[in-house]
């Protein structure tokens, strides 16, 4: 818990959509899978949907730590990420893309925020 305490916002946005995006996949579709089960004629969608997610969801976790290596690059990713996520993910990777797109903005704004300008 320590650690979250010393990450910057835009990390912790970042972070906090690439795990929307996993997790709710994993609920929407864990959910319906013990409930009422999946159509076999769905298969193939809800696996597409579930790894595109998973992946892409971890890509936007790990651009949280290229952004401490070098912010612009890392907003740039995320926010690439971030717009595959609200295209392609359905519903969950609508909720993370838009959270990792709000920590893309922050982190390419951060430089010209008061606040961080170092005197």
């Amino acid at each position: 818990m320590a650690e979250l305490g010393a990450k910057q916002p835009h990390e912790l946005l970042l972070m906090l959509g690439g795990v929307l995006a996993l997790l709710l996949t994993l609920a929407t579709y864990g959910i319906q899978w013990l409930t009422t089960g999946i159509p076999q004629s769905q298969y193939a969608t809800v696996t597409t949907a579930v790894i595109l997610n998973v992946v892409l969801g971890g890509a936007l976790w790990a651009s949280s730590a290229i952004t401490r290596k070098n912010l612009m690059n890392g907003a740039i990713v995320a926010g690439v990420i971030s717009i595959i996520l609200i295209y392609f993910g359905g519903r969950p990777g609508q909720i993370g893309g838009i959270v990792g797109i709000l920590g893309a903005i922050l982190a390419a704004a951060k430089p010209y925020l008061p606040w961080s300008r170092r005197d």
